[in-house]
């Protein structure tokens, strides 16, 4: 074997390479040489043990760098050749023959054996025989006798012929070793990339010898759990081994896979650690050994849970497709082949057309020619590869089916074709009907009245009624194309955008908005849009009918109600709202600035005589003419209210007390030169003015306009047709003085409750009971009863009334509390002013007094003159409105006293009609009084109220308003007012 050879059979057996493991008994031997050698005397003076000790050390260096070597090289053998050197060196410095260290030759003939080629054995056996024979030449005897050629003969015969040996065993032990490690190796690479199979092999008693790592990722379990502790029954699902031994005629357990052995693979269930279950196909097979006996057993399972869930996922679709097509409503599947026999049928039409037992009968069998004729060319298109639809008519019940007919694909030349027949005879109704409503639709929005634009989702106009074409002064072929916001005025244009916005974003919910859109003239037209959106299954589809209504005559009507509330209805001027507003905005000012300007409130003299002898409407022709005269005798900064009835005011915001007068005496002066051209009772008006400066009623911390009623009240007294000023500094005049101190007065009985409360008994006639009372204030000063006449005129005039009504209504709730513990059904009426009606603090002070006392409101009447209702219409059915909502009841007061009662009646709400003193205290001698209250009684009684008779002074007034069907009766023949004790005590007597 050559050089070349040896080293491929090297590199091909890889012997044994020195490790730590080999060298440490090779050297623990040489040391104990070592002991002996430098135990045994030596030859004195010579270098020899030196050397060898020196050789020795190269030995060892040499050892530990081949050690170091990952593979192998001339380090491996060369510490053993130098080893013959030290040898052969330390024997002949220890005496030669007689050292007894030749045993230590064996060391590198045996490393050489064990680690070395067959090259090194040749150089091995060649230095073992030189290391002997050598000093045998070169020394001699007596040191080496003759004898040593023995000794040398025997070793070299051992390196020459044992090592060898020895060397031919450690080759083939390492060939064997490294097959056998190879085959290891390509066995743990299989089982470790089968991971998706599991391979398990047991003993023949089933005890599980081998666990690969695809059985470990399969059944969740780790190798070292099971081998040698468990059997493969453990992981199988256990009603399956049982199947299987019954079927096998074995006993459950091992012994139906011993059963199984060499049989085909076979579906099983494995059970995880976590309790999962993986299904396998699992193949068990016989191991056996070298003799034939069966030494074990191997079982292989592929992961088919994949595959089985496919199958039922599969099976379970099978069966819901069928399910669904047979379930399908009208519809009909036929599966034909290419000779156009039917191989399926299903659905939930094919019994109704007869179908249902034609599969394995030719297509033209089971269809009439007519069918045919459109089917078959659909047929042979399909198992071409051409889909087709058509419509069809079904003979015998002459139903319309939509069929559509396509190719299923098959294995090789296998064609087939499905047809799907639908009954569309519902369907194309529907959609007939749909038509016919569209048409109808837009007949109706043609038609229609109001404007109808419909538009896509970007705001584009698609459709446009005449309606809206004429309202908005364009042809609809004009409104046609054009956006929404285009038709806007160019401040409304983002407007448009935002409404169109949220009618959108409402999803169907109708949205309204106010605008302004411009017609081709550029004159804006007020609108009312009502759009929502209309939406279709495809959003492209989808439209926004917006009703277009014109709102311009509405928007006039708003603007002349907005005017109204502000303006006097008759004359035009701003009316007591709007005066209030500007006097406090000028007293705002003054507070702020100083004060400054003057105030002038003016009636009119004798203009009572005007209505009740010329009439209403010659009143009101002389209250219009009055106030065109107030209008143009003043600036543009100026203004002139009517406050009500006969009363005017004028603010001049920048007059001092000079020019005041003389704006005050030209105002008389007109007003008379004015009247004067007048016919009738109209030429004896005349005005009375009274005039406050505003550092004038600063100077008396009172209300301007209350100052001008008491000082216009001088003008009067003094007269009349003249003017009156409030002087400023501090003087009064005589009758203004007077009043303000019964003002002062009336301010210290509110705040020390100066007043006092009588009761005037009120009758029911039916029953001839006192079943309610009329609450009447009075003052009591320096132990004197005043009675209201002397302060509620002053009170009314400085804006206290109010204050003294709200007072009565705490008192009078109060004492209603007391009264109804022995009469429960005993009911108070209360007086509220004009001033009154509609204010938050006195309604405030009603709901408060009944809840604070829990008095019924139904027991609380409140009472209202019609003079004071009349005022404001409006704020004393609000009023009335919400005190009804509360509970409380209604009369209105002195009915029949005022022009134009009776047209009253349908505007306020109320419950009782107290008829006017004036219709009864004669109506026992007048005629026409009796007349006046039968009118009255009986148009009370038609709307459901009832009626109380005041000033009843005597029986035979009394009999007359029984007679004429008047519920109550109040005067001074039921009983004159009388403080609360002496009601008491007449209610008393009553049920004595």
């Amino acid at each position: 074997m050559g050089l070349g050879e040896e080293v491929k059979d090297v590199a091909r057996v890889h012997l044994p390479r020195p490790t730590w493991q080999l060298s440490w008994p090779f050297a623990a031997v040489a040391l104990v040489g070592g002991i002996s050698f430098a135990a045994a005397p030596t030859s004195g003076g010579t270098v020899e043990p030196w050397v060898a000790l020196a050789l020795m050390a190269g030995v060892i260096v040499l050892l530990l760098l081949g050690l170091r070597r990952t593979h192998r090289s001339w380090l491996d053998s060369a510490p053993a050749y130098l080893f013959f050197i030290v040898f052969a060196l330390a024997r002949d410095a220890s005496g030669g023959s007689a050292s007894g260290l030749a045993p230590l030759v064996v060391l590198p003939i045996l490393w050489l054996a064990l680690t070395g080629t067959r090259r090194d054995l040749v150089v091995g056996a060649v230095l073992t025989a030189a290391a002997f024979t050598v000093p045998l030449l070169v020394v001699g005897a007596p040191t080496y006798p003759d004898t040593d050629w023995r000794r040398a003969l025997l070793w070299t015969t051992i390196a020459a012929l044992v090592a060898p040996v020895v060397h031919r065993l450690v080759r083939q032990l390492a060939t064997e070793t490294d097959r056998v490690a190879r085959a290891a190796a390509e066995m743990d690479e299989i089982m470790r990339g089968a991971s998706l199979t599991s391979i398990i092999s047991t003993d023949v008693d089933g005890t599980i010898r081998s666990f690969s790592p695809g059985a470990e990722l399969l059944l969740g379990r780790s190798a070292s759990d099971v081998v040698g502790q468990a059997t493969p029954a453990a992981f199988h699902d256990a009603d399956e081994v049982r199947q299987a031994a019954a079927e096998l005629g074995v006993e459950p357990g091992f012994d139906v896979f011993v059963a199984l052995a060499g049989a085909p693979s076979r579906a099983w269930t494995y059970v995880r650690s976590d309790g999962a279950r993986r299904h396998v196909r699992l193949a068990v097979t016989a191991l056996h050994g070298a003799t034939g006996e069966v030494t074990g057993y191997l079982g292989v399972a592929v992961d088919a849970t994949a595959t089985f869930e496919a199958e039922q996922a599969l099976a379970l679709a099978e069966t819901q497709w069928r399910i669904l097509v047979e379930h399908l409503p009208d519809t009909t599947v036929l599966l034909v082949d290419d000779e156009q026999r039917v191989l399926l049928v299903a659905g939930g039409g094919p019994m109704r057309q007869g179908l249902r037992d034609s599969e394995g009968r030719v297509l033209e069998e089971v269809s009439d020619a007519d069918t045919m004729r459109v089917l078959g060319p659909l047929v042979e298109g399909a198992l071409v590869g051409v889909s087709g639809t058509a419509e069809v008519t079904y003979t015998p019940s002459g139903e319309l089916h939509e069929v559509f007919v396509t190719a299923l694909p098959g294995a090789g030349n296998d064609r087939k074709a499905m047809i799907l027949a639908r009954d569309v005879s519902a369907t194309r109704a529907r959609e007939a009907a749909l038509v016919r409503a569209t048409e109808r639709t837009e007949r109706l929005i043609a038609g229609s009245p109001h404007g109808v634009l419909a538009l896509d989702r970007s705001g584009r106009v698609v459709r446009a009624n005449a309606a809206v074409a004429k309202l908005l002064r364009r042809s609809a072929d004009r409104l046609v194309g054009s956006e929404l916001p285009d038709l806007a005025t160019v401040g409304e244009a983002h407007a448009v955008e935002h409404y169109f916005s949220r009618v959108l974003d409402a999803a169907g919910a109708a949205v309204e908005a106010d605008l302004d859109v411009l017609d081709p003239s550029g004159e804006v037209v007020h609108v009312l849009l009502s759009g929502r959106l209309l939406s279709h299954d495809d959003p492209g589809d989808d439209l926004v009918l917006v009703n277009v209504l014109d709102m311009s005559e509405r928007r006039r009507y708003e603007a002349s109600l907005a005017h109204l509330a502000h303006h006097d209805a008759l004359t035009g001027l701003p009316n007591r709202r709007a005066f209030d507003e500007a006097l406090q905005r000028h007293v705002g000012l003054c507070q702020r600035y100083g004060q400054r300007g003057a105030l002038l409130l003016l009636d009119l003299d004798h203009f009572k005589q005007v209505n009740d002898t010329v009439g209403h409407a010659a009143g009101d022709d002389l209250l219009v003419g009055v106030a065109a005269v107030l209008r143009d005798g003043l600036r543009a900064s100026d203004t002139v209210a009517r406050l009500g009835g006969d009363e005017f005011a004028i603010l001049l915001p920048e007059a001092d007390r000079s020019e005041a007068d003389v704006v005050a005496a030209a105002v008389v002066a007109r007003i008379r030169d004015h009247a004067s051209g007048l016919e009738g009772a109209r030429r004896r008006v005349t005005a009375s003015v009274g005039v406050v400066t505003f550092a004038a009623a600063a100077e008396h911390d009172l209300d301007p306009l209350a100052l001008a009623d008491l000082v216009m009240y001088d003008a009067k007294e003094a007269g009349r047709n003249q003017s009156a000023a409030l002087a400023e500094g501090g003087e009064h005049q005589p009758l203004s003085g007077a009043r303000l101190e019964w003002q002062a007065r009336i301010e210290d009985a509110l705040a020390h409750d100066g007043f006092e409360l009588h009761l005037q008994p009120i009758v029911e006639l039916a029953t001839g009971e006192v079943t309610a009372a009329e609450v009447l204030l009075r003052m009591r000063l320096d132990g004197e009863i005043v009675p209201p006449l002397h302060f509620l005129p002053v009170a009314e005039r400085v804006g206290l009334m109010p204050e003294i009504d709200a007072w009565v209504v705490r008192h009078s709730v109060e004492m209603l509390a007391r009264l109804r513990r022995s009469r429960p059904d005993l009911r108070l009426e209360v007086n509220l002013s004009g001033h009154s009606i509609g204010r938050p603090d006195v309604e405030d002070t009603i709901r408060q007094s009944l809840e604070r006392h829990g008095v019924d409101p139904g027991a609380l009447i409140l009472e209202v003159t019609e003079t004071a209702a009349v005022a404001d219409l409006v704020a004393a059915r609000e009023f009335a409105e919400r005190m009804s909502a509360l509970g409380c009841k209604f009369a209105l007061d002195d009915f029949g006293a005022g022009f134009g009662s009776f047209s009253y009646l349908k505007h306020l709400l109320f419950d009782y009609v107290k008829i006017d003193g004036q219709f009864i205290s004669h109506c026992h001698e007048s005629d026409i009084d009796r007349t006046i209250l039968r009118s009255i009684v009986g148009i009370a009684r038609d709307l459901g109220k009832q009626t109380v008779a005041e000033f009843v002074s005597d029986e035979r007034i009394l009999q007359v308003v029984r007679v004429e069907g008047v519920d109550f009766a109040q005067g001074y023949l039921p009983g004159a007012p009388m403080p609360e004790d002496r009601f008491v005590a007449l209610l008393a007597t009553q049920h004595a």
